[in-house]
């Protein structure tokens, strides 16, 4: 093998400004060798004649092929010297992106990334459509400027300086036992959930939670039942898990599911405290239905509860898993609508014969979230700031809602028919019927508005197999009411020249 003599002279670059001279010679050594200017088995000048060539000190000299040597670029040989590794190959000899190959070499190449698993096959982007630069009227946002985040600091401030050593190590899977302590009590007083608080799970919210459930319970080609409009992100999952999904269609009360089709079902998803995203809370008697059913046929209820508690007359609607007697109902309930979205902390009420399942499979995934979060939660729960949160936030989103309906009343009124919601976030508007007569859709008002930075999301975006109604989802609760009132004035003349529009392109078909 070539080797080169100790007493050949490398010709270094400059040191580039700023950069010390252990680096500067470390780095450029590494690049020679690399790129097979320096060879295989050479032997390298003694640190004392690369000091004098190099005008180094010995020190720096010894700091940088120390370092080569622990990369495993250079080797040392007792009695004999330093010696660039025998076993390395230069970066040219590597195939390079791009360098046109024989086909032998493609097809001995072609593997460019390792073989993907079935499920990475199936996973679909989960496609948000909310776009935060604009104010009105984007959905599924808390008015997080209204978070009282100088009281949140406060308690998380306190809780850090108390901190002991065994809150910096970590807590279980299930999460932090005095959190699901008062999650217990507190779900129980707002939501009616009956459990204790060792059936309690947290999690980062309603994506972890149904992905659990889902990896857990569903295999591929399995049944799923979910509503039809629904939520995408509950779609995008079963879909990338390979289940056959089952839509139900809606009614005025909520879901509306057949007995037939609960037969072979491994999993229901459904939103009854509030439905997302078309609003409606599921009747009583929907809900005893379809729990007499799923018990019947041993089928599990995924209960997404991700905002109904922000109920604006009377208290939030008694949740379904209150009223199972059968063990079938899976609640899950998220802080990051209630208080803000970069907490990441949700919860699992799960049935009991699930929950060692639960437990393992967490174990081995997140393994619990952290009690640097999850601590000051609890103590913002049993102060009773959370509480006193939500009932500002009830008023405040209330407040917004009747505004946005007054003003769309005025403004909107014989082109949007805006539905006033009982819960939520958001809300949903109808086009009037001569606007879906002269061929003006809910998805060319979407395209319309963006250019005049407003949001609103058409109830299609939610579809899989029903045909969605000529309607469009609005936000309201991040929406400060100034920002409704420019907001209707925009979406008002964009109505204006979508009808300008069609009107004109019939007159000329005419």
């Amino acid at each position: 093998m070539a080797r080169r003599s100790s007493s050949f002279e490398w010709i270094l670059p400059p040191r580039p400004e700023g950069v010390s001279a252990f680096r500067w010679l470390r780095n450029v050594l590494r690049e020679e060798i690399l790129n097979g200017r320096i060879l295989p088995g050479s032997r390298l000048p003694s640190s004392r004649e690369l000091a004098r060539q190099y005008r180094l000190s010995r020190a720096t000299i010894l700091a940088a092929l120390d370092e080569l040597q622990a990369e495993g670029y250079l080797e040392g040989r007792r009695g004999s010297g330093t010696y660039v590794s025998e076993h390395l190959l230069p970066i040219s000899a590597l195939p390079q992106a791009g360098s046109p190959l024989t086909r032998g070499e493609a097809n001995a190449a072609a593997p460019q990334r390792p073989r993907m698993s079935s499920l990475a096959q199936r996973v679909q982007p989960l496609v948000m459509a909310v776009k935060p630069e604009n104010r009105a009227f984007r959905t599924n946002l808390p008015a997080l400027d209204l978070f009282p985040t100088t009281l949140w600091a406060q308690v998380a401030a306190r809780r850090m300086r108390s901190a002991t050593a065994a809150d910096l190590l970590g807590c279980d899977s299930a999460g932090y036992m005095p959190l699901r302590q008062a999650i217990a009590a507190y779900s129980h007083r707002s939501r009616g959930i009956r459990c204790t608080a060792e059936q309690i799970v947290i999690v980062s919210g309603v994506q972890e939670g149904l992905d659990l459930s889902a990896r857990l319970l569903v295999e591929a080609g399995d049944k799923v039942l979910m509503e039809d409009p629904g939520y995408q992100g509950a779609a995008t999952l079963f879909q990338a898990m390979g289940a056959r999904i089952v839509c139900m269609p809606l009614d005025a009360e909520g879901a509306a599911p057949q007995e037939a089709g609960l037969r072979g079902c491994r999993l229901i998803y459904v939103t009854p405290g509030h439905q997302y995203p078309a609003g409606m809370t599921m009747s009583l008697p929907r809900r005893l239905q379809l729990l007499a059913w799923a018990g019947k046929y041993n089928v599990p209820i995924f209960e997404d509860d991700y905002d109904s508690e922000f109920r604006f007359s009377g208290r939030p609607i008694p949740a379904m898993q209150g009223l199972d007697t059968s063990g079938r109902v899976i609640f899950c309930g998220s802080f990051n609508k209630t208080m803000f979205p970069s907490l990441r902390l949700g919860y699992l009420v799960l049935p009991e014969d699930l929950l060692e399942f639960f437990l393992r499979a967490k174990a081995m995934t997140t393994r619990h979230h952290s009690i640097l979060l999850q601590a000051p939660l609890c103590d913002f729960i049993e102060q009773g700031h959370f509480g006193r949160h939500l009932r500002r936030m009830r008023n405040i989103y209330a407040e917004r809602l009747a505004l946005l309906c007054e003003c769309a009343g005025e403004s909107l009124g014989e082109s949007l028919e805006v539905a006033r919601i009982d819960a939520g976030l958001q809300t949903i508007a109808h086009l009037r019927s001569h606007l879906t007569a002269l061929g003006v859709t809910a998805e060319s008002l979407a395209r319309r508005a963006a250019q005049y930075g407003i949001d609103v999301v058409p109830l299609s975006f939610y579809c899989r197999q029903v045909k969605a109604p000529e309607a469009v989802q609005m936000g309201f609760a991040a929406v400060e009411e100034r920002e409704i009132r420019i907001g209707v004035r925009k979406l008002a003349r964009v109505l204006e020249s979508l009808q300008a529009q069609a009107r004109a392109g019939a007159s000329g078909q005419g």
